[in-house]
């Protein structure tokens, strides 16, 4: 993690970069613990984990939410009917 002055966004705080998330995203992927465990895990044990900072899982798992958001299928209301 390279944390410079074009890393920090409003009043400094850290702004991942993309090769940052894509790198964690790829990272998550080929661990034992899987893309899950970036998703579902405590958010200090997975930066500890890959050796990032917090806000880089943060946006991995928004980016990972998306991707999710826009491959789900539809759901169908069936109506019963008695």
């Amino acid at each position: 993690m390279t944390n410079n002055k074009s890393n920090q966004g409003v009043a400094g705080r850290y702004r991942p970069t993309t090769d940052e998330v894509d790198l964690l995203v790829r990272q998550a992927a080929a661990h034992p613990f899987g893309t899950g465990f970036l998703v579902n895990g405590a958010i200090d044990a997975v930066a500890a984990t890959f050796g990032v900072h917090a806000f880089v899982v943060d946006e991995a798992r928004l980016r990972l939410d998306s991707r999710a958001a826009t491959t789900r299928p539809r759901s169908r209301t069936v109506s019963s009917q008695t």
